[in-house]
């Protein structure tokens, strides 16, 4: 029960998580005005923050810190001009969201880093700018992600927290997850009751349950930890929600350009997504008879504008950084021949989530009925532009298994079903509208609603605590033995030692886990050396003192080494003496594994 606990640095992340949905939002509305609900105001503040970072940083070398503290004072300043400061309805909106949420904040305050990207290059990028203020490159000191020009505009949110706290990158890269994906629901909640009002109690809980619970896309590690996908699917419904307004004539085009802004450079597929999106549009302009096709299809590519330009910024970046990123094969080495793996790859991740992709075809069946029986409506708009996006960006995905992947990741549509979660918000607010106008004009309509409320009000109020578990992905083993091993560690190890981990068994999993909580969670141990064995005996301790490692640490201690007792791990220390023990730490019994992991051994950690 105590990992669930929050204490008070973890109520202090959450403060600020808030904090920096408040800085968006006074972004975002001194950016584009109060036109816009304010979830949208608050992706339009990301858009506009990432703007003015990313120019900054590609071409001045100067810390990042002056402008990112410069957009903040003059969001700030702008509470001066009464047409350019938030309403009173946009933080009751907000506030309303967080009392919903409590529940879920308290389960989720104490989430610490998890996942293998995570650790390679999320975390390492975020803990970079923290520690440096500016973006890594060949001439600047060494980077210790995999990808170090990979694109920051999520770590430029955790940045933004480190101007409070230094060491919120941490928790922070998944706490803003969880705001960006609860204000989703918001933006779902809104389109489902009245656009120009804040959404009540009941419809607030609703869109929280519609992110999460009834969302078939969602999975807690994917869209609760440091990773792109929280980001790129919140971003994706705020923009197809702007479209479907436009698509209505209630155009709001510089809020849509600053979300795509954030959107393109998330991640690396960011530029398919926003492809896809505006192909989307195009395809729902062209086939609604008796629009404005010239004007929708016209607003619809200046709205790209800001993308492009911070698109090409990131280019020519890193053409110029000197550091690695994830590059294209050569033409020669394309996966054309492989194409017939891949098909069949993507029909085993379907199978595998069955119900997400039965949501699509569900979706798809909709829009057909729906638009022979009523024509063009809210509902069929969404069903219509989800529809066009799926296609799209599935045909985006194809070309990366055959211009970008390895060969392996090709033949087995690495990530697929990842990838298409990118567009499981846009899903669910098309089905959730189509629903909604099925029960529109019925006398069960006033009953569903009334006790529908409320159920969603209790079930989002509870499902948390139900569901904590789950939710936390972070919790499971082996990573919490982990944890406890780097807190002891800690204390004897500084910053750039040299730390051989001798770790019997290992397939890589607690080296990687244990290297990263070292360095990458607070008190964190900046520029250490590790080198990794997988045996633990004197021979191999031997080896670790030759190469110049004059510490070394036994994660699952044999018999009959040293008079070390056996079955804990041990620090160790080598001197002109020989290796002399720090100290040894017993595992404690861990937590029982959940029903959603399987059964595994971790013999490095003596299990």
């Amino acid at each position: 029960m105590a990992l669930y606990l929050p204490g008070l640095e973890n109520l202090l992340a959450v403060g600020i998580t808030w904090g920096v949905a408040a800085i968006l939002l006074l972004i975002g509305t001194a950016a584009a005005g109060r036109g816009a609900a304010a979830e949208f105001r608050i992706g339009a503040g990301w858009g506009a923050l990432c703007l003015v970072l990313t120019l900054w940083g590609v071409f001045l070398p100067l810390s990042l810190r002056v402008p990112a503290i410069a957009v903040v004072v003059a969001a700030l300043l702008a509470l001066l001009a009464p047409g350019r400061r938030p309403q009173r309805e946009d933080w009751a909106a907000l506030g309303r969201l967080l009392l919903v949420t409590l529940p879920l904040w308290a389960v989720m305050a104490s989430v610490r880093p998890s996942q293998v990207d995570t650790f390679l290059n999320l975390l390492p990028n975020a803990d970079y700018l923290v520690d440096y203020a500016h973006l890594p490159t060949a001439a600047s000191p060494p980077s210790y992600s995999m990808f170090p020009a990979a694109p920051y505009d999520t770590q430029f949110l955790a940045f933004l927290g480190s101007l409070a706290w230094r060491d919120y990158p941490a928790a922070g890269m998944s706490l803003v997850n969880i705001m960006l994906r609860l204000i989703a629901g918001l933006a779902i909640a809104r389109a489902l009751e009245r656009p120009d009002r804040a959404p009540c109690w009941s419809m607030t809980a609703l869109g929280m349950l519609l992110v999460t619970l009834l969302d078939p896309g969602f999975v807690p590690r994917f869209h609760f930890s440091a990773y792109g996908e929280t980001a790129l699917a919140v971003t994706a419904l705020l923009a197809a929600c702007l479209y479907v307004e436009a698509q209505e004539g209630r155009p709001r085009g510089l809020e849509l350009s600053l979300i795509l802004a954030a959107m393109i450079n998330t991640k690396q597929s960011g530029i398919g997504l926003v492809l896809a999106l505006f192909g989307a549009a195009v395809i729902l302009a062209l086939t609604e008879a008796g629009g404005p096709r010239r004007k929708l299809i016209g607003g619809a590519t200046l709205a790209l504008i800001p993308a492009v330009l911070i698109y090409a910024l990131w280019r020519l970046y890193a053409a110029r950084a000197g550091v690695a990123e994830l590059e294209p094969l050569p033409l020669n080495q394309w996966n054309w021949a492989l194409l017939p793996e891949t098909f069949r790859g993507v029909a085993g991740a379907v199978a595998e989530k069955p119900i997400y992709f039965a949501a699509e075809l569900v979706s798809f069946g909709c829009l057909a009925v729906k638009l022979r029986q009523r024509g063009w409506s809210r509902a069929t708009r969404f069903l219509a532009f989800n529809a066009a996006a799926f296609f799209l960006y599935n045909g985006f995905l194809m070309a990366t298994y055959v211009a970008h992947f390895s060969a392996e990741m090709a033949t087995e549509a690495h990530s697929y079903f990842r990838y298409n979660t990118h567009l499981s918000l846009v899903l669910v607010l098309s089905l959730a509208a189509t629903l909604c106008e099925l029960l529109a004009g019925r006398e069960s309509k006033a009953r569903v609603c009334r006790y529908g409320g409320a159920a969603a009000l209790i079930i989002a109020l509870l499902a948390p605590i139900a569901f904590a578990e789950r939710l936390r992905f972070d919790i499971e083993m082996p990573q919490p033995l982990v944890w406890d091993l780097a807190s002891e560690l800690k204390p004897f190890v500084h910053d750039g030692d040299r730390l051989a981990l001798l770790l019997p068994g290992d397939d890589g999993e607690v080296g990687d886990l244990l290297g990263s909580y070292l360095a990458s969670v607070p008190p964190r141990r900046r520029g250490l050396d590790l080198k990794r064995y997988m045996r633990a005996d004197a021979a191999t301790l031997d080896q670790a003192a030759a190469a110049g490692y004059d510490l070394a640490v036994i994660s699952c201690v044999p018999s009959g080494l040293d008079a070390l007792p056996p079955g804990e791990a041990a620090l160790l220390r080598h001197d002109s003496t020989g290796w002399h023990a720090l100290g040894a730490w017993p595992y404690a019994a861990g937590i029982a594994l959940s029903p959603w992991q399987h059964e595994r051994h971790w013999p490095a950690l003596c299990r």
